[in-house]
């Protein structure tokens, strides 16, 4: 397939920071956004991506967090993106545009050539148009990518209400209605994490959060110190989430880098999410909007997980709510465990994750055994 359509969008402090590498055919009904977590830019999406525009058809999308793509930090850095990061809601904000521009190069190109008004020529609204709308998001894309369809169902955002979400390894909380519902889960386990979840959730997001503070409120040099010093303390102690098979993974792409101080210094800036997470609790607000939504059966949920790690980056409360919906039939809904393969299962399991996406998409996947791609 060929190299990418590369295109950019708006984003806070820089009219062109923002990156969208397009796959596919314009004409396809089913339109895909993917968006990747730390440390993510659009590579590891990028064979996942290849594989739906060419085998489903679908015209795929793939964008990242500002300033996570490694040869665009190292040429604008502070100057293109800010220094202190960018918080949940902006990022939110860059999601719909990325959204808002992948419609608008899907029109440039179908066979409906729709027009639009002067003033906005993204103003395109997917449900009008018979277009499927899927999101894919991993890590702390989750976040405001869960921020953004429920904004989006709720009328804050008008246009390009997902018809379906597809969430890899990580999964929030239940919507608000579901808080005292009982439910069991097909996996014994506490509902309430353990000592050690506690100390390794705790540990590896303070050190990567602090290391941002630093780089923010310090000085660069120091941010990266502290990043190499405390996440030493913590692969010491063995409080990593991640084991082997995702740590080859993240040395694999510090080889790839183009220098191993770029790759450190542009490490540590990537750090933000786990700052601003961080500065969330402390202050009590910033998480709105981010749990599952309410109504599955019109907007399901696909979720992949990895067993191989360390800890478990789901609501437990969520898993067994989506599989209960499965269980009983009640949407589309749908939980698979992917063994042998830990956060970056679409990587590691490309083949599993492509084959549950396209059935999900394609809107066949309902009533099959959760437990059948580990087979």
């Amino acid at each position: 397939m060929e190299d990418p359509k590369i295109v950019t969008y708006p984003i806070p402090a820089n009219d062109n920071g923002g990156l969208l590498h397009i796959y596919g055919n314009a004409h396809s009904s089913n339109v895909i956004l993917f968006c990747g977590g730390y440390p993510d830019d659009h590579k590891p999406f990028t064979p996942l991506a290849r594989l739906l525009a060419l085998e489903s058809k679908c015209f795929v999308g793939i964008t990242c967090f500002p300033g996570f793509e490694l040869g665009h930090f190292d040429n604008i850095r502070f100057n293109g993106y800010k220094r202190t990061g960018y918080s949940f809601d902006e990022v939110c904000a860059c999601i719909r545009e990325a959204v808002s521009l992948l419609f608008f190069e899907w029109n440039k190109n179908s066979s409906q050539q729709l027009t639009f008004d002067e003033v906005d020529d993204r103003a395109i609204d997917s449900r009008n148009v018979g277009v499927k709308f899927t999101i894919v998001l991993h890590d702390w894309a989750v976040i405001p990518g869960l921020m953004y369809v429920n904004r989006s169902i709720g009328e804050q955002y008008s246009l390009h209400v997902p018809n379906k979400i597809v969430l890899l390894d990580v999964l929030t909380a239940p919507h608000k209605h579901y808080q005292d519902v009982p439910l069991q889960v097909s996996v014994p386990y506490s509902l309430k994490p353990s000592t050690f979840e506690l100390a390794v959730c705790f540990s590896y997001r303070f050190a990567l959060a602090s290391s941002f503070a630093v780089l923010c409120y310090v000085s660069e040099i120091l941010g990266l110190i502290n990043l190499v010093v405390s996440f030493g303390i913590v692969m010491l102690l063995r409080l990593n989430p991640t084991r082997a098979l995702d740590n080859l993974l993240i040395e694999e792409r510090r080889m790839s880098a183009s220098s191993q101080l770029s790759f450190y210094r542009h490490l540590v800036y990537m750090c933000y999410p786990y700052y601003y997470m961080f500065r969330c609790f402390i202050r009590g607000t910033g998480f709105e909007d981010i749990s599952i939504p309410l109504d599955l059966k019109s907007t399901p949920i696909l979720y992949i997980y990895g067993t191989n790690k360390n800890v478990m980056f789901h609501d437990w409360r969520s898993l067994a709510i989506l599989e209960r919906e499965e269980r009983e039939g009640r949407s589309e809904c749908r939980v698979v465990r992917v063994e042998d393969a830990g956060h970056w299962m679409y990587v590691q399991k490309l083949d599993v994750c492509l084959n549950e996406i396209k059935s999900f998409i394609e809107g066949d996947g309902s009533d099959k055994d959760v437990n059948q791609s580990n087979q």
